[in-house]
């Protein structure tokens, strides 16, 4: 889940901080060495996001952008933050503020890194600041309201054409496509075409700054026309003489009265808390328990990351539902790796071991997995709290190992060998990994209610080996090759005289071997070229040339790849002109004869087929 963070670096941002106190007087004390500045708040809330995130969420890319009326891409994704910290350093100010320049680049910068599936965390850190002229803030806001009744109106006119039956409705996917759909100009924003969320993180007073209120209104109003997912962080205001007074102060954390104006100011505690706030919310881990079986050893604590999204649905009817994952993951049942495929999924997340650490009453810290400490007697606690036979017999026999391996000497240390014994350090992950990377083999797990997912062992370039979970669609038959996953069983569940081989192997595949794939160009040029051997070997290659021929216009129609066949027969009538004379006069006549055809419009059909011009020399007539 990658995070842009965009900070403003406009001239508004190097004014000090109004009403401050500074460390050699009051407020309005002189000496420029103590004044607070905008720009120094907004760089000690980069340095808290990127402490927080070396904490929580190591693995996060981070990305660095600068704005003003032009931007600048300091840093661009890593892992390194501690280039970002350097980066902060060379920081200098510039003109205006323009917000919809580098929400442009923002889309832009996203979609070139990441494609338009991935999540990203948007971080904007601003003064509020409007900006003026045909780049304000107001003048954006009014072109997306624009741009979105535009579209509303061309829907409503394709929805009353289609209601009279007009024939126009039948050319709106072609040339009057445009009109329909109107298209925002390359220098607009009019939101993310991936899904992301937008925080704003407003540095300044509501109570104090009339300019500060009025920007956030405007940038509130930015993220309800837009339609875009996110948020305002705006720092609690708090009372010069609260700290002294009783906790009974009661004054609204955001908009003060006007006689209290001058009482409430923005402080470093107050911006950073806001960072907090922001940080809290938006990084929050995915805490779940990984239990694999009955047996009450094999439950551990685990960390998704990241930390899974909302899943909503959209029935016919277009009413939506939204679902969650279930903070307790069930392992079903294994399945070979070549059974599963590549079914499609949702999302993909590692699954780390989370450790809990608790301190018992002598104020020694153990290790928890699960939520099971280690007692005081040396039983353990089941997940009910209470000790079972079960768990006392396994305690035992771990002890009485622990005693015969560390020796005679270590026999009067009994009561203390379970407390240091390997019970503490077991991992459900660790072993989970282990066994499925040997056997190649994936778990298949409840995600939820008539919701799955599979977790395997994954390497990355690094060779470095995870435990991926992959997160299918939710329903009970989102694999068709697996069948309704509610109905797996095992061998000994078949039938007497049952095939148990898995999955069932069709006997004709139900789709065609020879497809052409033009993801590259060399794939495009090695056909076209093999159409070009066969054309100079006329007339003995003529069932093979239109063959060839054939193919890639049947593929480019497929495509709507028109311009190939106007492409193909020019390269056609050029290679006429440069035979050699020993070729046969059937190769031009064959080549022209085929240029002819691939441009004319009745042959623009998927069924109609190019056929060989009869010759004397090929002997079709």
């Amino acid at each position: 889940m990658p995070t842009i963070i965009a900070l403003d670096v406009s001239l508004s941002m190097s004014r000090p901080i109004p009403n401050q106190t500074t460390g050699t007087g009051g407020p309005g004390s002189s000496g420029s060495e103590n004044v607070l500045t905008y720009h120094q708040l907004a760089i000690q809330g980069v340095n808290y996001i990127l402490d927080y995130l070396s904490k929580h969420a190591r693995l996060e890319f981070v990305s660095l952008i600068i704005y003003s009326s032009l931007y600048e891409v300091l840093v661009d994704f890593t892992r390194d933050y501690d280039t970002i910290r350097q980066a902060l350093h060379k920081i200098e100010h510039y003109d205006k503020t323009s917000l919809e320049n580098v929400l442009v680049a923002v889309n832009n910068a996203f979609k070139t890194h990441w494609g338009s599936q991935n999540y990203c965390q948007i971080i904007f850190i601003t003064d509020c600041g409007v900006g003026m002229g045909p780049s304000s803030l107001k003048n954006t806001i009014i072109n997306i309201q624009t741009y979105k009744a535009a579209c509303v109106a061309a829907a409503a006119t394709a929805a009353a054409a289609a209601a009279d039956g007009s024939s126009k409705v039948a050319t709106i996917g072609s040339a009057g496509s445009g009109a329909v759909v109107p298209q925002p100009s390359e220098n607009q924003w009019v939101g993310f075409s991936y899904p992301s969320k937008l925080s704003f993180m407003c540095l300044g007073s509501l109570a104090t700054d009339s300019a500060f209120r009025c920007g956030t209104k405007l940038y509130q109003q930015l993220l309800d026309v837009s339609g875009q997912k996110g948020q305002l962080f705006i720092p609690r205001m708090k009372m010069k003489h609260e700290s002294s007074e009783s906790a009974g102060d009661e004054a609204s954390p955001n908009v003060g009265d006007d006689g209290e104006d001058g009482l409430r100011q923005l402080t470093r505690a107050s911006s950073l808390e806001a960072f907090e706030t922001m940080c809290d919310t938006n990084y929050r881990q995915f805490e779940a328990t990984l239990r694999c079986g009955g047996y009450f050893r094999l439950e551990d604590p685990i960390t998704v990351w990241p930390a899974p999204l909302p899943y909503t649905a959209r029935d016919l009817l277009g009413a939506e539902t939204t679902k969650l994952m279930s903070r307790r993951l069930e392992v079903c049942g294994f399945l070979r790796m070549a059974d599963i495929g590549s079914p499609m999924s949702v999302s993909r997340h590692l699954v780390l071991p989370r450790s809990i650490t608790t301190s018992s009453g002598g104020g020694s810290s153990e290790q928890a997995e699960g939520g099971k400490g280690a007692t005081a007697n040396g039983g353990l606690k089941n997940g009910h709290g209470h000790s079972s036979a079960e768990e006392r017999l396994e305690a035992d026999i771990k002890a009485f190992y622990a005693k015969s391996d560390a020796g005679e000497h270590h026999a009067h240390d009994d009561h203390h060998g379970l407390d240091g014994a390997d019970v503490n350090k077991e991992s459900v992950c660790v072993l989970l990994h282990g066994a499925l990377k040997v056997e190649n083999m994936a778990a298949l797990v409840l995600l939820g209610d008539n919701w799955y997912g599979f977790i395997y062992s994954y390497a990355d370039g690094k060779k470095k080996w995870n435990l991926m979970l992959n997160v299918l669609p939710p329903g009970n038959d989102v694999v068709p090759w697996l069948g309704d996953l509610r109905y797996l069983g095992t061998l000994e569940d078949a039938f007497p005289g049952e095939n148990p081989s898995f999955p069932i192997k069709a006997d004709k595949r139900s789709y065609s071997q020879t497809i052409v794939v033009w993801i590259r160009q060399a794939s495009l040029q090695s056909d076209i070229q093999k159409v070009l051997r066969h054309a100079k070997k006329l007339p003995e290659k003529t069932q093979h040339f239109y063959k060839e021929l054939n193919r890639i216009r049947r593929a480019a129609l497929s495509l709507g790849f028109v311009e190939l066949l106007e492409g193909l027969a020019n390269i056609f009538e050029r290679e006429i002109s440069t035979l050699p004379l020993s070729a046969s006069p059937d190769c031009s006549m064959q080549l022209t004869h085929a240029a002819m055809e691939l441009r004319k419009t009745n042959n623009r059909d998927l069924k109609s087929i190019i056929h060989a011009l009869p010759t004397q020399y090929n002997q079709l007539g």
